[in-house]
């Protein structure tokens, strides 16, 4: 009997933790699966580049452009609702805390379909009304399995009186994607020194002080390191002239998003990370190289404790010297890489054993 499993996502990390377990469940003749993209933050050149490199097939696009969250989650639910009638899939997967993955979670639990948590337990607790960590929760109290990456996060869901069999610590999908493609570039050899910069979440893009900040420090920062910023859609956009022209006329090495195996390329060969991305300080932390979060909570507390990943508590207080200062002095001397476990087998074996006695 075929098993037929849909993965929804909205954001190009989504893509990169589906990217382990697509290829895995690609081998099993007794699934079929298919990608639900809810258009949360669909872009032609970030989207299209690595869905080629992955190999993704059988898309299903939903169209939300331009809608705020008060209008764009009510049009995922009725989105994905339409897209669960139509597949009729026996198990849905789950990724991360986009309001991709809280409309999921709420279509699927009013038709009564089962899903897995990928990233369960995560709690940013400091800060809990943000909308990542409500959309963490809501997704994980209707969850059918959690799939936890670290103890921490594990013992969160039992904190909070969730079923102990649904509770699974199965380590990061995010450092098997990372393992396979590093595996696929690690024939690179060059001069390690260069500083990576990715900047998109609206707190740092749309405020227009924060923004400026963010953009002098990284001007200063080119004068002694050379800064790589491949330019994300919405800082493109929140970007006045004079922002754009202040990159310009600097030594910022200002590129088009890079594909994922140029990524990990680059964390190679990387002295260090800046970014406001969940993402990217997990994929440096694999690759032996330090982050700057530029926000208050690093949200994977335990890369935060082992010194991976350096937040920056009162950004607004700072000038651009003095962060860049911050940056330069966080970012100095090497790091031994991170590991974790492969994950993708674990999840694997745990739903297919649930759909078997299904």
């Amino acid at each position: 009997m075929t098993n037929k499993i849909l993965h929804i996502v909205g954001t190009r990390p989504q893509y990169i933790k589906l990217f382990p377990l697509w290829t895995e469940l690609n081998t099993d003749e007794s699934i079929a699966q298919e990608i639900y993209d809810t258009g949360q933050h669909y872009d032609k050149n970030m989207s299209e580049e690595l869905i080629k490199e992955f190999g993704f097939q059988n898309i299903t696009y939903g169209n939300i452009a331009g809608l705020g969250p008060e209008k764009q989650v009510p049009m995922m639910i009725e989105n994905i609702w339409n897209k669960l009638v139509s597949f009729k899939p026996d198990y849905v997967f789950l990724y991360g805390d986009t309001n991709s993955t809280l409309a999921g979670s709420i279509a699927c639990a009013k038709l009564e379909i089962p899903y897995g948590h990928l990233e369960a337990g995560v709690r940013t607790e400091e800060h809990v009304g943000i909308q990542e960590g409500v959309n963490r929760k809501v997704t994980d109290h209707l969850a059918k399995h959690h799939f936890c990456v670290t103890p921490l996060d594990h013992a969160n869901i039992s904190k909070e009186g969730l079923p102990s069999e649904r509770n699974h610590l199965v380590g990061d999908l995010m450092y098997d994607a990372f393992h396979i493609m590093s595996e696929r570039v690690s024939n690179v050899s060059d001069v390690k020194d260069r500083i990576l910069v990715t900047i998109h979440r609206a707190e740092n893009v749309d405020d227009d002080v924060r923004r400026r900040l963010i953009i002098e420090t990284l001007v200063e920062l080119s004068k002694t390191s050379e800064v790589i910023l491949p330019l994300h859609p919405r800082l493109r956009t929140k970007s006045s002239a004079e922002d754009l022209a202040l990159l310009e006329n600097s030594q910022v090495k200002v590129i088009e998003p890079l594909k994922y195996s140029d990524v990990i390329k680059t964390l190679i060969l990387a002295t260090g990370v800046v970014t406001d991305s969940g993402g990217l300080p997990k994929d440096a932390a694999y690759a032996g190289v330090k982050s700057v979060v530029l926000r208050d909570d690093p949200i994977w507390k335990e890369l935060h404790q082992l010194g991976y990943i350096h937040t920056v508590d009162d950004m607004d207080s700072m000038t651009s010297q003095s962060l860049k200062d911050y940056c330069l002095s966080v970012l100095e001397g090497q790091i031994t890489p991170y590991r974790s476990e492969m994950s993708t087998r674990k999840i694997i074996d745990v739903v297919k054993a649930y759909l078997s006695v299904k």
